[in-house]
């Protein structure tokens, strides 16, 4: 989704684990916590430099709806297809 014009960097965005799937703290926060590794280490070369150059925002909203809490390699391994198809939309 575009976003105003007035915010500071080019995307903000929201992660979010389901309570209803996770139901102890501790595993939604490993989710999170693994999903927004993955996406702080990507987000510059996968995603900020395109939509600079394209000066577009976006607003993101990521939800996992995994069954089990997965490795960090395959939240890294989505994170860079997610980003990737994402700039290539938002440039178009």
């Amino acid at each position: 989704m575009p976003a105003d014009a007035a915010q500071q960097f080019p995307v903000q965005i929201v992660f979010a684990v389901a309570k209803k799937r996770y139901k102890h703290a501790l595993d939604r926060n490993t989710v999170k916590r693994r999903m927004r590794e993955a996406y702080r280490l990507n987000k510059q070369a996968l995603l900020y430099d395109m939509l600079n150059n394209a000066d577009r925002k976006l607003v993101l909203f990521i939800s996992y709806i995994g069954k089990e809490i997965a490795p960090y390699d395959f939240f890294e391994k989505k994170m860079v297809k997610l980003l990737t198809q994402l700039a290539a939309e938002a440039v178009k």
